[in-house]
């Protein structure tokens, strides 16, 4: 029997160390898939900027009836007139999270123009409050929005204020909140400012990208759309809603939402 050689051994001492390699490089790989995996199934959770996409309020040719007050007049080029006081501190509360009274929403709304309506989206805006109909609608209908919340019924007539279009339509009204942001975690955020009349520290999230906000794992429990404590005009949601809303809509009505991977730490 031959005897190997001392080149024979240094290419088999070459070839077993690029062996080696090659394993140590697949099994990183592996553990990373692995990685995500587990984030991607157990561990999301999504913030939304639909509130901030004035598309979905734009030219819609609806004109509102609020509880106490007459019927708007049909809007002139499309422009929202001044709202009062009461009305405008309502649409503030709901804009800022907080689970409203059916009175303090609007009561009711008519088409003045069907032509602009029609292009409505499954989500849309009433009155500065946010509606819903069609598949969102029938998607949310199936999630907990933590207690009080949920969506309310809403008539939308036709010019007439008499004749109620088929619908449904609903406003959504958001439940209890989740204090699971993580502002000293979070990146591209900016300064916190303190409301002049509660002293409360508000932020400002915009033009977010995956990544961006970190919550605590108080997210991954109870309900699946909320808002946080001095976060306005951001809607969090499980991953669970987020994959039922994926399903659900064409990817242009995806986008609407405007959603955005939070980190969990």
């Amino acid at each position: 029997m031959a005897m190997p050689t001392r080149m024979t051994h240094r290419r088999h001492s070459g070839s077993l160390r690029s062996q080696l390699r090659s394993s140590h490089v697949k099994i990183s790989a592996g553990l990373e898939a692995r990685r995500e995996r587990e984030i991607s199934m157990t561990g999301q959770v999504w913030i939304s900027e639909v509130m901030s996409n004035n598309e979905l309020g734009n030219k819609l040719g609806l004109r509102q009836k609020w509880f106490g007050e007459p019927w708007e007049a049909p809007y002139v080029n499309h422009r929202v007139p001044d709202t009062s006081k009461t009305v405008f501190a309502a649409i503030m509360k709901h804009y800022a999270g907080h689970t409203m009274r059916r009175e303090d929403m609007p009561e009711a709304s008519a088409v003045y123009s069907m032509s602009h309506f029609k292009r409505a989206k499954d989500i849309f805006f009433l009155g500065g409050f946010l509606g819903v109909k069609g598949k969102v609608a029938e998607v949310l209908s199936k999630f907990d929005f933590g207690v009080g919340g949920g969506l309310v019924r809403h008539t939308i007539y036709e010019a007439d204020q008499k004749t109620p279009l088929a619908g449904p339509f609903y406003i959504i009204n958001f439940g209890s909140k989740k204090d699971c942001f993580l502002p000293d975690a979070s990146t591209n955020i900016g300064k916190p400012s303190v409301h002049h009349e509660t002293g409360r520290t508000r932020w400002s999230l915009a033009y977010l990208k995956d990544g961006d906000i970190a919550v605590s794992p108080a997210a991954l429990v109870g309900a699946d759309l909320w808002m946080c404590p001095g976060v306005e005009g951001r809607i969090f949601m499980s991953h669970r809603l987020v994959e039922a809303l994926r399903t659900a809509l064409i990817d242009a009505d995806f986008a609407d939402f405007k959603l955005h991977r939070c980190r969990v730490v």
